[in-house]
């Protein structure tokens, strides 16, 4: 049987445009991956943003921030256009403007921050992140929590296709400390603490993890994941709540250091504020030594409609 979910397969193999290469911008041509739903996963957007960003700065220069905006849905079936501009090139530091287009029209923008490292840098370690937290392998996986959810109302749409998505399709490994959203609610918080890794089971993935910008890719991929959670556990509601929607309008990325390819991530995520259905929430992803990696401030719409 074909999976339904390539894992990872695509976002990163961009081609360049025949003809495209110029002294200031540059068109790569990608697609994204399969999901459950019609538009394109913004993780994948991200990779992609990035990949484009990468392939047009000097060898050595690593994605150190991304911003991207997300205007418009993306068609998961459609390929994508990735223009890149060339804003600066300093001694250690570049910019690159990435500018996402689907059938000409534009769908996300990125600006994207690179940077040589210095030889001998290293993150400083807080070890209190994980202090008193459950080991990951103790808790139960995606596909374990999702049998465990227990009997759905009529009202909620067949969530097959769902399950198999969160249960596995990805080539990650998710395991929720707080109770997860895989159902119709939750007890009412605004935190939400994850542990993550990347099992490695899809070639895809494995070339990424191989690498340090492919590496970064991946938190890129992750960030998107699951940083909306607290706003829907505030509500009291899991994602298969009928009439559930939520959308990322806007996400902020800063990458601080590099991640054992094998090891597990702990991603602890709050939410910062909601003005109606507007939300805004933030993350950080540590290592279990308690090196931070990542911090994400994702802006979306998380509402039920009625």
């Amino acid at each position: 049987m074909t999976d339904p979910f390539p894992k990872l397969s695509t976002p990163w193999a961009l081609t360049q445009a025949s003809g495209s290469a110029g002294e200031r911008f540059d068109v790569w041509e990608g697609r994204t991956v399969a999901t459950p739903w019609p538009a394109a996963y913004g993780g994948d957007l991200s990779v992609g943003a990035l990949a484009a960003a990468v392939r047009s700065a000097a060898e050595g220069q690593l994605p150190h921030s991304m911003q991207i905006a997300f205007l418009r849905p993306g068609d998961r079936d459609r390929p994508l256009s990735y223009v890149v501009e060339r804003v600066r090139d300093g001694f250690r530091y570049a910019n690159r403007s990435v500018r996402l287009l689907q059938d000409g029209t534009e769908i996300a923008a990125a600006a994207v921050l690179l940077r040589a490292p210095r030889p001998g840098e290293a993150p400083a370690a807080d070890l209190s992140a994980r202090d008193g937290l459950p080991d990951p392998d103790s808790l139960p996986t995606a596909a374990e929590a999702i049998a465990a959810r227990g009997p759905l109302s009529p009202d909620v749409d067949d969530p097959t296709q769902l399950d198999a998505y969160w249960g596995g399709g990805r080539a990650l490994d998710t395991r929720h400390i707080d109770p997860p959203l895989y159902g119709e609610s939750v007890p009412p918080r605004a935190t939400n603490r994850v542990w993550v890794r990347f099992t490695g089971d899809a070639p895809a993935q494995r070339a990424l993890l191989a690498t340090p910008e492919g590496r970064i890719a991946l938190v890129a991929y992750i960030a998107d994941d699951t940083i909306l959670e607290p706003a829907a556990a505030a509500l009291g509601h899991g994602w298969l709540a009928p009439g559930m929607f939520s959308t990322t309008v806007q996400q902020s990325l800063w990458f601080h250091a590099d991640f054992d390819p094998a090891g597990w991530l702990l991603f602890s995520q709050r939410l910062v504020s909601a003005t109606g259905d507007h939300v805004v929430c933030q993350g950080d992803l540590v290592t279990r030594d308690g090196a931070l990696v990542a911090t994400v401030v994702q802006e979306g719409i998380v509402r039920v409609r009625r």
